[in-house]
């Protein structure tokens, strides 16, 4: 009986990822709709799903939401430097977002 349950929870996991990923495509969905409407409370509220939503399927695949902190620091620290985009030579948001998660002191 007690592989039976165990078979139960990992399926169970399985499928609240699943519903996570979902509701993260569902997100990107209405910051598109929201942007496209010029809807101020649309977009925040779909970027704000996208970055909650990220944290609960973090914590779903079994790492740490601290972890996750970590490693989008050093993601942003690469992305300075490299700045693909030209995110931080055209108006510096790489380095303003990293002194928001982590001030210096």
């Amino acid at each position: 009986m007690a592989v039976e349950s165990v078979e139960v929870d990992v399926v169970k996991g399985m499928k609240a990822i699943d519903e996570l990923k979902v509701e993260l495509l569902k997100a990107l969905w209405q910051l598109q709709q929201g942007a496209l409407a010029g809807s101020e409370t649309e977009t925040l509220e779909a970027l704000s799903d996208l970055v909650g939503l990220s944290y609960l399927l973090t914590r779903r695949l079994g790492y740490d939401f601290a972890r996750l902190d970590r490693v989008l620091l050093q993601r942003l620290e690469a992305w300075r430097k490299t700045d693909k985009a030209e995110f931080e030579e055209r108006w510096g948001d790489v380095s303003l977002l990293l002194d928001y998660l982590a001030p210096e002191e």
